[in-house]
């Protein structure tokens, strides 16, 4: 037998079969892409027609999310019946252009996660370095579950009330550039690891973000500045720098929590005042 024609046909094999992997990995980018776009699409398209949100009769939260969540699943429809028919031109490019040096399928894959396809309206206003009147009412609403989260976590609630203010102005569907998703803008990992059924529920946002919050609070023996520091760049990175790193982004929100949270206790919209001391053991 000759075993040079053996190995020639286990190499063409092997490589058939990684032809076929990178086909099927292809055919599915390209469906994702045609179901991202059909999506944005659907929305503009609804964007125009009068619904009846407007101030005197405003569409709920949850219409608002339930709705966007139905574009995307007649994005996901289309797409896989090529209703539109973008997915063929894409996989044709992709297999047409595979070869440069820059895979147009490796530049695909990761497109659903670039921050311009967020939907404004879900995206929170970058917050002032003090609490204005726009986050004190943005926060205040919200009132009823940070009490509870207080005394549940024995926190400061002036001190979860600057974090939210910080985090998302109080917007119950705020997604941050990164993923970041509540009012106390948890991502979907820590959500997870926090028991959180709803991350876009104001109740168990809250309650997960205290929850953390005191995790860190106690990790780091009751210092607000590291524990802020923690929940916004990690407690690894704390302990690395064996302190606040210095990342600028770290070091403003830290700053600007601290100075929110005097100005929620002065402007006496602390909604339990009976809780005032945010290192306090459990």
């Amino acid at each position: 037998m000759e075993t040079n024609a053996i190995a020639s046909t286990a190499g063409s094999d092997t490589k058939s079969a990684l032809q076929l992997l990178h086909d099927a990995r292809a055919k599915k980018v390209a469906q994702e892409f045609e179901s991202i776009f059909t999506s944005m699409m659907l929305k503009s398209m609804r964007g125009t027609v009068q619904t009846g949100d407007d101030d005197f009769m405003p569409a709920s939260f949850g219409q608002k999310v339930y709705t966007d969540m139905l574009d995307d699943e007649y994005g996901k429809i289309m797409a896989d019946h090529s209703s539109i028919g973008i997915a063929g031109l894409i996989l044709k490019q992709i297999q047409k252009q595979d070869n440069g040096a820059v895979s147009p399928l490796a530049m695909l894959t990761e497109l659903k996660m670039q921050p311009w396809l967020l939907d404004n309206k879900f995206v929170p206003r970058p917050q002032a370095a003090s609490a204005g009147t726009g986050a004190v009412r943005g926060v205040s609403q919200w009132n009823a579950f940070i009490d509870q989260a207080s005394a549940t976590y024995n926190l400061d609630p002036s001190l979860i009330s600057a974090v939210m203010a910080r985090e998302s102005g109080g917007n119950a569907g705020a997604v941050s550039a990164k993923g970041a998703k509540g009012l106390m803008q948890l991502m979907d990992s820590t959500a997870t690891d926090l028991g959180v059924g709803n991350v876009y529920n104001p109740s168990e946002n809250i309650m997960a973000g205290a929850k953390y919050l005191r995790q860190m609070l106690d990790q780091f023996d009751g210092d607000e500045t590291l524990a802020l520091a923690a929940y916004n760049a990690g407690p690894a990175a704390v302990q690395q720098y064996n302190g606040v790193p210095p990342y600028p982004e770290t070091r403003n929100y830290v700053n600007s929590v601290l100075a929110m949270k005097d100005s929620f206790i002065q402007t006496g919209n602390t909604p339990n005042k009976e809780v005032t001391n945010g290192s306090a053991g459990k």
